[in-house]
C-alpha cells in the first residue's frame, strides 16, 4: 500500500510537470528587450522625419521620444541617428535637427556631415547648423575654418558667424586671416566683430587697417571696437561716413596714436 501511494505521488508530480510544460509552450513569446523595442519604435515610425516638422507640437512629440530612446538605449539610438544623416530620403532640415541632438551628446561623428552641409551654403543664417557646430566647441574650428577659406559667399558668411560664436583663440585667428582677403562686406564685418572680441594686442593694428575698408558698416564696427578697447583721447576722432580724404587723414592719426601707445608700452 505504501509503495502504491509513492507511485501515485510520482504520477501526480509527472502530470503537473507535463501540464506546466504545455502551459509554457502556449505562452506568447517573451517581450523584446528595451533596446530592441526602442530601436523599433523610432525606426519603424515617423519619429525621425517628424523631427524636421515645422509644426512645433509634432516636432516636440518626436523630440521627446528620441530623448527617451537616448536614455534607454543611447548607443543604438545614436548609431541610428548618425546613419540617418546619410539617408537621401531624409530632408535637410531633419538632418540639421538630428545634428543638434547628437552635438549635445558630444558625438563627433557628425562633424563630416556638418562640414558638408555648411560648405553647401544653401541656407543663409543657418541657425540649426550653427547651434550644432558651436555645441561641439573648438573641435569645430578646423572644418569651419576650411569652409571660411574655400566656400561660396553664403557658406563663408555662415562659417564666419560660427567662428564668431565659438569665441576661442583658434577661431579668432581664422577670422583675422580672412578679413585681409575676403571680398564680401558681410564676411569682413563678421571678421571685424571677431577682432573686437579678441583681447590680444595684435588685433588693434588690423582694426586700424579696417578703418580704410570700402564698406561703411565695416569701418563703423572697426572704429567702435577700437574706441572701446583703447579709449582714445578726445582729440583722436574718426568719422566712418566722412569723405575719403577726411577718413584717410583721421585713420592715419589713429594709427600714429596706436603706434605711440605701443612704443610707450614697450619702453615700460
Amino acid at each position: 500500500m505504501k509503495f502504491l501511494k509513492i507511485v501515485d505521488l510520482y504520477r501526480v508530480a509527472a502530470l503537473l510537470v507535463f501540464s506546466c510544460l504545455i502551459l509554457v509552450g502556449c505562452q506568447p513569446l517573451p517581450k523584446q528587450s528595451d533596446p530592441e523595442q526602442v530601436l523599433k519604435d523610432i525606426r519603424d515610425t515617423t519619429v525621425i522625419p517628424d523631427l524636421g516638422s515645422y509644426d512645433e507640437n509634432i516636432q516636440r512629440k518626436s523630440l521627446d521620444r528620441i530623448l527617451v530612446s537616448l536614455e534607454k538605449a543611447p548607443v543604438i539610438t545614436r548609431n541610428l541617428l548618425v546613419a540617418t544623416l546619410e539617408d537621401s530620403m531624409i530632408d535637410a532640415r531633419t538632418k540639421r535637427v538630428i545634428c543638434t541632438i547628437l552635438a549635445q551628446e558630444g558625438d563627433l561623428r557628425i562633424l563630416p556631415s556638418l562640414s558638408r552641409m555648411l560648405a553647401e551654403g544653401s541656407i543663409a543664417e543657418d541657425d540649426l547648423l550653427e547651434s550644432a557646430l558651436v555645441q561641439l566647441g573648438e573641435r569645430s574650428v578646423q572644418p569651419v575654418s576650411r569652409v571660411l577659406a574655400e566656400g561660396n559667399v553664403t557658406a563663408r558668411r555662415n562659417a564666419a558667424s560660427v567662428l564668431l560664436a565659438l569665441e576661442v583663440p583658434y577661431a579668432l585667428d581664422s577670422l583675422q586671416d580672412r578679413f585681409l582677403v575676403d571680398k564680401d562686406a558681410e564676411v569682413r564685418f563678421l571678421c571685424v566683430c571677431g577682432l573686437v572680441q579678441d583681447a590680444r594686442a595684435e588685433s588693434l593694428s588690423i582694426l586700424a587697417q579696417a578703418l580704410d575698408d570700402v564698406d561703411l558698416e565695416v569701418r563703423r564696427a572697426a572704429w567702435g571696437g577700437l574706441a572701446r578697447k583703447t579709449r582714445p583721447p578726445i582729440v583722436i576722432q574718426f568719422d566712418a561716413a566722412a569723405e575719403p580724404t577726411v577718413r584717410s587723414i583721421q585713420a592715419r592719426q589713429v594709427r600714429d596714436w596706436l603706434r605711440g601707445i605701443g612704443t610707450r608700452e614697450a619702453a615700460l
